[in-house]
């Protein structure tokens, strides 16, 4: 059969060389046929060639072999030989021969492609059964490599077969024990239940997947994710059930833990009451960052921004906040491009609110912030630093309508709002009269006089002492009936503080805006302390303009007083011959309202010691004939008259004995401080300069009044100092800071 194969593969020859073959195998029958006597038989030994040809060449080479030994046998052993003028016996028998060759080697082509056909199925079925084999080995191989437990189940759900790999991970040490058990009693609680299911549906043609807990043949606890499957057979309908198993345990056991830390580290996220945003930066075609997108953000973050958590996550800052401020944008980016955190303190436009935190980088585009509200710390900074500075300007201002203007703007700015105001109340007419006010986006000023029930019916509150709070005019009952009146006056929502002198209601301070807005304590505080503020600081203007007048009034009184007096002195003391104690009586008079004019100046609370000196030497007659040296200590009313008294009693003195009795003599008045604070003394020192030589006084003279009044020093405490080089007499004073200062 080998042999017969190795000749049939001529019939794979190229056409060619197949139809050269079918020539010589033609030839070569001839030859042999001429050898052979064999007269009779003319076609003798050509068949068996023709068969070879068909078998081994093909149709086409046997069907050319045919018709070459036609000729061949006609011309060689036909007679007459070499010619073709046969008979039509032996063209009838030739004709014979071809036909009965040409279907020879017809039957030998089909032969010969039938034998080829077998050997090609027959190697085809060897390399099938070969692969097979293989693949069976490598199934079997794949099967006991895996750690899967891959089982094999009937219909009804029992075992069938389990894989090696299945039978270790499983423990088995003899499936037979388990073969034909209900697969779903190895499952434990719900894992029964789910693996009962799983067989009814995989039955039904369906796959289905659990995870459950289940014991080895060993009683080792294993959890495992199970996939069932059908496994069809020839009509298309479930024939047996594929159950995979996978020992899952320490990924469980992972999963479990790494569930406990996520919910550990989560519940410390939750509870943590600065809120956290994580968050990943957007950006353009071109790199830009025009965006960033919320990751994940913790329950402080929904409180302290006031929106819901989850509709965050995924969305970015710039579709939760469509008007939030650029900055918000950058600085995440800055801090993502260069690596480094930075603190912020800023406000949210879009909510009003502000935050005080930090920013850090993550990885990539991503970055987190902590950070806590500090609306009410900013805003109560904000008040206080309002407070502060608008005492400084009320302290400064003497102008009542300054005052209020100064008041209004602090508290338009500071709670921005739109209309600001304060006025003068009649509780009786039930009116206000504003003056001015302080107004902002566009509200229309309320200056004039206004009565209370055309806005509502809050008058009666006001009158008790009560504030007026309204956060929305069209819901609140005392306003509901014209809020079209008030929303004229931008007064949507208002405070009004009524301000009480001895008891009556008799000025009020408003605030007002064109929204609903609901006021917070410390808010309605800030109005009230400024209120109060601006009521005591126009009260202290009245009352200082008051003051004034009364002062005035005193003044011109005193020196009605004064002049009846050295009138009554004149009259009385006419008869006296001796005038100089008169004079002197006179002159100390005038030093006296001097003094006083002084301190009429400050309202008898203090005195400049330079005015003090200016005015005493001034009402000597000496006003050009000293200089003066010294600080601008301030000097109460006590030491004022004292210093007024003895720079006269000094002054007259030169004027009679000393630097002042001579046209060149002149006074040199110096003070200075030695020491800090209210523990310093004061030294006051007059120098006579070109005048006559002093005389010490006789010891154990008599004193006069006018010598006594200098002994008494700055406060009437002495602290005198006398000296009469032949200079120019001197005298030194001294007395603390303090005792100077004093009322």
């Amino acid at each position: 059969m080998e042999r017969l194969l190795r000749l049939l593969a001529g019939r794979r020859w190229p056409a060619a060389k197949r139809y050269g073959a079918a020539a010589i195998i033609v030839l070569a029958a001839t030859a042999v046929r001429s050898i052979l006597p064999a007269p009779d038989l003319p076609f003798l030994f050509f068949i068996p060639a023709l068969m070879a040809a068909g078998l081994t060449l093909g149709r086409g080479p046997g069907f050319f072999a045919t018709g070459l030994s036609m000729i061949l046998a006609a011309s060689f052993f036909l007679a007459p030989v070499f010619s073709l003028a046969l008979s039509p016996q032996d063209w009838l028998s030739t004709l014979l021969f071809g036909a009965v060759c040409l279907g020879i080697v017809a039957v030998c082509d089909a032969l010969g492609a039938s034998l080829l056909s077998r050997e090609a199925n027959l190697a085809e079925l060897a390399a099938s059964r070969a692969s097979l084999a293989a693949s069976e080995a490598f199934l079997r191989s794949v099967l006991a490599a895996s750690a899967d437990c891959i089982k094999v189940l009937d219909l009804d759900g029992n075992l069938v077969f389990m894989s090696d790999g299945g039978q270790r991970v499983m423990e088995v040490s003899d499936f037979n024990l388990i073969q034909g058990c209900p697969w779903p009693d190895f499952w434990h609680g719900e894992g029964h239940s789910e693996a009962k299911a799983a067989v009814a549906r995989a039955r039904a043609g369906e796959r289905s997947h659990f995870r459950g807990h289940a014991t080895t043949m060993a009683g080792t606890p294993r959890y495992w994710d199970v996939l069932v499957t059908p496994i069809f057979g020839p009509d298309g309908k479930p024939e047996k059930l594929l159950s995979v198993s996978r020992d899952v345990t320490d990924t469980r056991t992972a999963e479990d833990a790494l569930r406990d830390s996520e919910a550990h580290w989560r519940g410390l996220f939750e509870r943590l009451r600065e809120g956290i945003i994580l968050g990943e930066l957007v950006r353009d075609a071109r790199g830009q960052v025009t965006d960033w997108r919320y990751l994940d953000v913790n329950s402080a973050w929904a409180e302290q921004v006031g929106l819901d958590q989850r509709s965050a996550v995924g969305h970015t800052v710039r579709e939760l906040l469509p008007s939030i401020e650029q900055a918000w944008i950058d600085e995440p980016a800055r801090v993502v491009e260069t690596g480094e955190p930075t603190t912020f303190v800023r406000e949210v436009g879009g909510i009003g609110r502000w935050f005080e935190g930090r920013m850090y980088p993550i990885e990539g585009d991503r970055f987190t912030v902590i950070f806590q509200e500090v609306t009410e710390r900013h805003l109560a900074g904000r008040r206080q630093t309002a407070i502060m500075q608008l005492g400084d300007r009320l302290r400064d201002l003497t102008d009542g309508e300054a005052m209020v203007m100064a008041a209004c703007e602090t508290l338009g700015t500071t709670l921005d709002a739109m209309l600001v105001g304060y006025g003068d109340v009649d509780p009786v007419r039930e009116t206000i009269t504003v003056e001015h006010d302080w107004t902002a986006g566009g509200a229309e000023t309320l200056a004039g006089t206004l009565h209370f029930r055309d806005y509502g019916s809050y008058i009666e509150d006001l009158k008790d002492g009560q504030t007026v709070v309204v956060t929305d005019c069209r819901t609140d009952a005392r306003t509901r009936a014209h809020a079209t009146a008030l929303e004229a006056r931008s007064a949507r929502a208002f405070v009004n503080t009524p301000l009480f002198e001895r008891g009556a209601f008799v000025a009020m301070l408003f605030v007002c805006t064109d929204q609903p807005r609901a006021w917070r304590a410390e808010e309605l505080a800030f109005i009230h302390e400024v209120g109060s503020r601006l009521r005591s600081a126009v009260e202290r203007v009245r009352a200082e303009a008051a003051q004034e007048v009364l002062n005035q009034e005193i003044s011109h009184r005193l020196k009605n007083t004064l002049a009846m007096v050295l009138s009554i002195a004149g009259q009385t003391l006419r008869p006296v011959r001796d005038r100089e104690p008169v004079n002197a009586f006179e002159r100390r008079i005038h030093a006296l309202s001097s003094a006083h004019d002084v301190l009429l100046q400050k309202n008898w609370a203090s005195a400049s010691a330079h005015e003090v000196v200016r005015a005493a030497m001034a009402g000597s007659g000496q006003g050009d004939r000293y200089e003066m040296h010294g600080a601008d200590v301030e000097l109460g009313p006590r030491s004022t008259l004292s210093l007024s008294l003895l720079l006269h009693e000094l002054a007259t003195n030169a004027a009679k004995y000393g630097a002042l009795s001579v046209p060149g003599g002149r006074v040199s008045i110096e003070w200075r401080a030695e020491g800090d604070g209210d523990d310093a003394q004061i030294v006051f020192e007059w120098t006579e300069l070109g005048g006559p030589e002093p005389a010490a006084p006789v010891a154990g003279g008599r004193k006069g009044f006018g010598s006594r009044l200098i002994r008494m020093g700055l406060v009437g405490t002495g602290g005198v100092e006398l000296r009469y080089p032949p200079t120019g007499f001197r005298a030194l004073m001294r007395a603390s800071l303090a005792q100077l200062r004093r009322s």
